[in-house]
């Protein structure tokens, strides 16, 4: 008997007990779906989160002032934004980022949102992954002339004029009594790094009014900001560049101690440095662990269907004992008799994990779209699921196999 002929014999033998096949064929189906959408929805909300760090500045290193004990004379100034700049070796950039918060009223429809103000010069443009998707930053001249210029945010645009290329249109910010036109010069995927400046949407939940959900976030030169707030420049966060060829971590050390002189505040919590790189190495090893552990739980359903693929094989075998007679009477050989049972069950393997597959991909875009993420599965990630379902089958088929490959003709004959 040749390997097309088992196959038959197999598939027929699966469809004269399809539902007791299907049941088995269940725990394979729930283990390798289950792996799939884990991996490819795991690895999708990565890639996001990895995509958004580096949106925020991969490149550059966040130096922050512990708000909760500072006083007045801690926070940063905009001269020491300057001084960081000239003063401080291996620094090439140097951005503020000050943070406000106001009503906005869309000239073009007199929509009305709340505002998401951070005030920034052009240096900060080096800091993001990429530049303007449309338009351009304003230039240091600008920031120099407190330019009624902002940068909106991709996804703010399509929020408040329903698409993205918005240059050139005009939105009214108030904050504190002050209300000022803004021109907008430049479309820029800085939406993630203003809500991690401004607190998520915790924070902004606290400026939104009555009915109105709408949250933009616009970068404009800092000092246009304070003039629109009326608030004094004293800055959280600075956002620093280094040089070609200087370490992160040495430059935002080296900005942390000219800060501690400049502000006679030797504490060693005061100021700190993150280096936004870091972070996107520790989000891709967390969530690559836990998603490899998930993955590994989902799994054990896998073995628990193996199990039961070799419960169900041990059964077929003693239902097809006198069929196993009558073949090895008339001249079956061990080897044809256990061809048999292990393609019957690698078949029975196979078949579910192909339905579990498309079961996992499709339960992995479905739960990756309530969040509006993209999964990640790639197509070896198919293919390794196939290879293991075919695997088990593999594995927990050989006992029930051999069995039935050494049962002697006589005895076999004799059972009803």
């Amino acid at each position: 008997m040749n390997i097309k002929e088992s196959l038959k014999i197999a598939i027929k033998c699966i469809k004269a007990n399809w539902m007791r096949s299907l049941l088995t064929m269940l725990g394979i189906i729930i283990g390798i779906s289950s792996v799939i959408m884990i991996i490819g929805a795991g690895t999708g909300v990565r890639d996001y989160i990895v995509g958004l760090i580096e949106d925020m500045g991969s490149n550059a290193v966040l130096v922050s002032v512990d708000a909760t004990s500072a006083t007045d004379n801690d926070y940063i100034t905009l001269d020491d934004v300057d001084n960081i700049r000239n003063k401080v070796k291996g620094v090439d950039r140097c951005s503020p980022m000050l943070m406000g918060f106001g009503r906005a009223t869309i000239d073009k429809s007199a929509t009305e949102a709340t505002a998401m103000l951070i005030g920034v010069n052009s240096d900060v443009q080096f800091a993001l992954t990429n530049t303007c998707e449309y338009g351009r930053f304003f230039s240091d001249e600008e920031y120099d002339a407190n330019a009624p210029l902002a940068v909106i945010g991709t996804n703010s645009a399509d929020m408040a004029f329903g698409y993205q290329d918005v240059t050139g249109e005009y939105i009214t910010v108030s904050s504190s009594g002050k209300s000022m036109k803004i021109k907008i010069c430049g479309v820029a995927n800085i939406d993630a790094l203003a809500n991690s400046v401004g607190g998520g949407s915790a924070m902004s939940n606290m400026f939104t009014s009555g009915t109105d959900k709408t949250v933009i976030a616009l970068f404009m030169p800092c000092t246009t900001l304070t003039q629109i707030t009326g608030a004094d420049a004293q800055l959280s966060n600075v956002f620093v560049i280094a040089e070609e060829g200087y370490d992160y971590d040495a430059v935002g050390n080296a900005t942390v101690n000219y800060l501690k002189s400049a502000h006679g505040n030797y504490s060693n919590s005061m100021y700190t440095a993150q280096n936004m790189a870091t972070y996107v190495e520790i989000v891709d090893i967390i969530m690559s662990v836990l998603t490899a552990f998930i993955a590994c739980v989902g799994a054990i359903s896998l073995i628990v269907g193996g199990i039961g693929v070799m419960n169900i094989m041990l059964v077929s075998v003693t239902e097809r004992t006198r069929e196993i007679g009558i073949r090895k009477s008339l001249g079956a050989k061990t080897k044809v008799i256990t061809l048999q049972f292990l393609t019957e069950s690698i078949i029975l393997c196979l078949i579910g994990g192909v339905i579990g597959v498309t079961i996992g991909v499709a339960g992995a875009f479905a739960a990756c779209s309530i969040i509006d993420i993209t999964p990640n599965i790639t197509w070896w990630l198919i293919v390794i699921a196939l290879l293991f379902s075919s695997g088990v089958g593999l594995f927990f088929g050989i006992y029930p196999a051999r069995k039935a490959a050494q049962m002697s003709p006589i005895d076999a004959l004799r059972s009803e």
